[in-house]
């Protein structure tokens, strides 16, 4: 359980306690010294950095290794909107649009893809109709099977994009302070 504690130094963290813990603290992170529980204000509390995005002016979003970085500026320059992800809910509101952005564009592309490939099949029946004038009955028996068996092929679909941002996407068993020395998950 995270909580928020001070020390007679005047450090103030935020720790992890164990519920088998209560009531006790642990000693202070940065001098060892006995911590008290605190209760800070909301506004008080550390919130991690935001997840930023771009969004250009033709739709298309940019991700910037670095939210204060060269290329950050550079898409603020550009005419790029940027867009700070505060919290859980905005990034995976965020990841819903993106993934039905992408699905959508996906989905224009395979049925482009169909389009040509059923141009092409047409254009290939026909060559082969014209063939089968001049074959035996067998062959024409045999083209007409390998017809029928490619217009029952599956087509292609458009697949989920699957698009997620990964700083939340992992829980708190996935990272190393959830873990003893041994590796082992601890159970608090």
């Amino acid at each position: 359980m995270l909580i928020d504690v001070t020390c007679t130094q005047d450090h103030i963290h935020e720790v992890n306690r164990p519920l088998a813990m209560w009531p006790a603290t642990p000693p202070c992170v940065t001098c060892g010294q006995p911590t008290v529980q605190i209760h800070l204000p909301p506004a008080l509390r550390a919130m991690p950095d935001p997840v930023v995005v771009f969004r250009g002016p033709d739709g298309t979003f940019r991700f910037p290794g670095d939210a204060h970085g060269a290329s950050a500026a550079r898409y603020a320059r550009e005419g790029f909107e940027r867009i700070e992800l505060r919290g859980h809910a905005d990034v995976r509101r965020f990841e819903k649009v993106m993934n039905a952005h992408e699905y959508s564009r996906a989905a224009r592309r395979v049925e482009h893809q169909q389009q040509f490939r059923e141009q092409r099949e047409k254009h290939l029946r026909g060559e082969l109709r014209q063939q089968m004038q001049s074959m035996s009955e067998r062959g024409r028996d045999f083209a007409r099977l390998v017809m029928r068996q490619n217009d029952h092929k599956p087509r292609e679909r458009a697949q989920d994009a699957n698009f997620h941002a990964e700083v939340y996407s992992y829980d708190r068993s996935n990272r190393d302070e959830s873990r003893d020395a041994q590796g082992h998950r601890r159970r608090d």
